[in-house]
């Protein structure tokens, strides 16, 4: 082999390498989409809007979110799931998306091994939003007594969605309660408030986001938070745990991108969502929200995915919930 040959065969090699590791270096250099499995107006939605604007600065590139609802979040895993592992479509999902689909779907149009973690995000407790005219109960003892008394099959409650983690925590509910009540399922919470607000449905679990100025202008009463301590959001509403001991029900996200997506570039994406989250106003926005926002690496997201998945996987077979 020549010397001009073999010049050029190792300008080839070292491209070969160099090139890979300065495009994750020089990640983005284009927007970045976040993918909502809900519609507008829900929790994840409030959420990625509230973060995107201080991850965009940190990054250097807009951030876009796109509301891909339906399928419990199927629709919007599959999506992140099959698209380039680039960095630049990435997936705010969810309990159902990484937890509770593989036992609610027997064909699941995605894998969730087939995302790859990049960190927990916000975490909500629910709270029990009843419309004051259909239920005009001031506490969850005054509210389970008037369910008792009711003829069966007449009370009914919204969930963001069939399996989804609102109808979970109503599951697990009306199982401490001791009470029936009819399910009907939303394409999120969003689409479930008009119906909540207008009377069509009295009862629902739903995050304090959206809910916050139904609230504030008393079209909406909150009886009950899931969480086992009180929200700081709203510090005088009482857990369900104070009476049904042990009830527990959150509402968490996280950030995951396609699988085979550089290490660089998730971290790039984790520092990014990091910066945004201890930005003091976006936090302040947060909280008053009541969000809770966490962070952590990539490991311990999968080792809280597992730990959900046991724990509401077992609900999931006691009730009998089955998508398919």
């Amino acid at each position: 082999m020549s010397i001009l040959k073999r010049y050029l065969t190792l300008v080839f090699l070292l491209a070969s390498y160099t090139l890979p590791a300065y495009s994750q270096m020089a990640f983005p250099q284009n927007p970045i989409t976040i993918v909502v499995p809900y519609g507008p107006g829900g929790g994840a939605d409030f959420f990625a809007r509230t973060i995107g604007p201080k991850m965009s600065e940190k990054l250097g590139q807009p951030i876009i979110v796109e509301n891909k609802a339906g399928g419990g979040t199927a629709i919007a895993a599959s999506d992140v799931a099959r698209a380039k592992p680039d960095g630049y479509r990435i997936i705010l999902g969810d309990v159902s998306t990484f937890s509770t689909n593989p036992y609610l779907y027997q064909r699941l149009s995605y894998d969730p091994r087939d995302l790859t973690s990049i960190t927990l995000a916000g975490r909500s407790p629910y709270l029990l939003l009843v419309n004051p005219k259909v239920h005009p109960q001031n506490t969850v003892g005054e509210f389970v007594a008037a369910i008792q008394k009711s003829p069966p099959g007449t009370i009914s409650y919204g969930s963001a969605g069939n399996g989804g983690p609102s109808h979970l925590a109503a599951e697990m509910f009306t199982r401490a309660a001791g009470v029936n009540l009819i399910h009907i399922a939303y394409r999120g919470s969003g689409p479930a408030l008009p119906d909540l607000l207008s009377g069509q449905i009295g009862m629902m679990f739903m995050d304090y986001a959206p809910a916050k100025a139904q609230l504030d202008g008393g079209k909406l009463r909150a009886l009950a938070v899931t969480s086992i301590d009180t929200s700081p959001a709203l510090p005088g509403l009482p857990p369900i745990a104070s009476i049904y001991p042990g009830y527990e029900a959150w509402f968490w996200t996280a950030l995951a991108a396609p699988k085979g997506t550089p290490t660089a570039i998730i971290d790039k994406i984790r520092d990014a969502y990091s910066a945004a989250i201890n930005d003091p106003e976006t936090r302040k926005r947060l909280i008053e929200s009541g969000i809770e926002p966490v962070q952590s690496s990539s490991k311990d997201m999968d080792a809280y995915i597992k730990s959900e998945a046991n724990r509401l996987g077992k609900i999931i077979k006691q009730a009998g919930i089955q998508l398919d």
